[in-house]
């Protein structure tokens, strides 16, 4: 597959996934159960974890094909995409934690990490729209 075919794939995929985690984000689950609710946030969770590995693929790529730059691991790619000024350092700070975080809920799970970045996704949710929002202004 072309490179370019190759981001663009990777943007939609991207782009529908920020969707997707935005609507998991958008339900009242004040009228569930708490059974329903649990499974409501395990939900979430899994939807941050799988944005989170799509944003650093794609920004992995985004660097490839738009600045020559072949970033190896997940830090990398969101410090160089920080290096060529695609985000503040505001941003930058945040998707570290995203990655932080995402590690901890993956590598070393333990209850009460959960409820603290549950509390955090609708923000993480932000930055990953403004990265998203870069992303596609890259390609026109």
């Amino acid at each position: 597959m072309e490179q370019r075919q190759k981001f663009n794939y990777k943007l939609l995929t991207f782009e529908k996934a920020v969707k997707g985690f935005e609507v998991s984000l958008n339900i009242d689950t004040l009228s569930f159960t708490e059974d329903v609710t649990d499974a409501i946030k395990n939900g979430r969770i899994q939807k941050f974890e799988y944005c989170t590995e799509l944003t650093w693929k794609t920004i992995k790529n985004f660097l490839f094909y738009f600045h020559n730059i072949d970033a190896k691991s997940p830090r990398e790619s969101i410090k160089e995409f920080f290096l060529i000024g695609a985000v503040s350092e505001p941003d930058y700070e945040v998707l570290i934690s995203i990655l932080d975080d995402r590690n901890k809920l993956s590598h070393i799970y333990k209850e009460e990490y959960f409820g603290v970045i549950h509390d955090k996704l609708k923000y993480y949710h932000e930055v990953m729209q403004r990265v998203l929002i870069v992303l596609k202004k890259g390609i026109d």
